[in-house]
């Protein structure tokens, strides 16, 4: 009788071990989709998000649900006395969950906190030059880590809710970076394979080339300068510019463009049309 029990405590164990690992994820987002998309949170986009007015139905609606399962999942927490309230949820969910719009939501499956500063703030970090190790400090609007937590500034964020036209998103660039550290590096690539990854290392490559080689000249640069750092802030510069101003990014690096259309699985151009 006792090893009839812990026989089947044991495969009781063993089920919901299985259940946990491969089925748990999928059965509570199921369960939180099945719950209505809130009014308010639809009025907050409306407001907030200015490409998702340009939305067709379905794809508004792709947008909310990853928007929901964004605000189920990740939590989010005020600095220095910032309080956050739904809309500021609302606005960096929806602002965010445009770069997944035709991706799997699981590419944000490692982003676990977002950390809201009611302005710019005061970063610590250390340099070395081989010998000699100090303490930096500077001004920052945002950033990402491999840790699955992004920080931002709120009125930069409040900037790119109410400016759709201004080239910068710093929501937008915060998370792109989290898109490139899927493969486990910020090497300004995502993840990707085959042909799709051979054309986007020559791509950007050639760009990011371009772009060094126009700013040593002091010629005027396609792409905001801050994008000639490094390859990764490359990539997320781009992402902006991809949804900020398309139309212009098309026009001067329809290469680039294009390699970022493939990658995101949408054409911004059309959208601004209609805003």
């Amino acid at each position: 009788m006792a090893a009839t029990t812990f026989g089947l405590f044991a495969v009781l164990l063993i089920a919901g071990c299985v259940f946990h690992l491969f089925f748990y994820r999928t059965w509570r987002r199921n369960r939180e989709l099945n719950e209505p998309f809130p009014a308010s949170w639809r009025q907050l986009l409306e407001d907030r998000v200015p490409l998702y007015r340009a939305l067709d139905t379905s794809r508004k609606r792709a947008l909310e649900r990853r928007v929901q399962l964004f605000l189920a999942e990740k939590s989010f927490y005020g600095c220095d006395g910032f309080e956050v309230d739904e809309g500021v949820r609302v606005t960096i969910a929806g602002h965010a969950c445009l770069l997944i719009l035709a991706r799997p939501y699981s590419d944000y499956d490692e982003v676990r906190s977002i950390l809201v500063y009611p302005d710019a703030y005061h970063a610590t970090g250390t340099e070395s030059d081989g010998y000699v190790v100090s303490e930096t400090s500077e001004i920052r609007a945002g950033e990402a880590s491999t840790h699955g937590q992004v920080v931002l500034a709120w009125t930069e964020c409040e900037e790119a809710a109410s400016n759709p036209d201004s080239p910068h998103n710093v929501i937008l660039h915060e998370f792109a970076h989290q898109l490139d550290y899927l493969d486990g590096s910020a090497d300004g690539a995502p993840p990707l394979s085959g042909e799709q990854a051979r054309r986007w290392q020559s791509t950007m490559t050639d760009a990011y080339e371009h772009l060094l080689n126009t700013l040593e000249h002091h010629d005027q640069p396609w792409l905001d300068p801050y994008g000639a750092t490094e390859p990764a802030e490359f990539f997320a510069v781009l992402t902006e510019a991809f949804f900020q101003t398309p139309a212009s990014l098309k026009a001067s690096q329809p290469a680039v463009f294009g390699a970022l259309k493939d990658y995101y699985r949408l054409d911004p151009t059309s959208l601004r049309q209609q805003t």
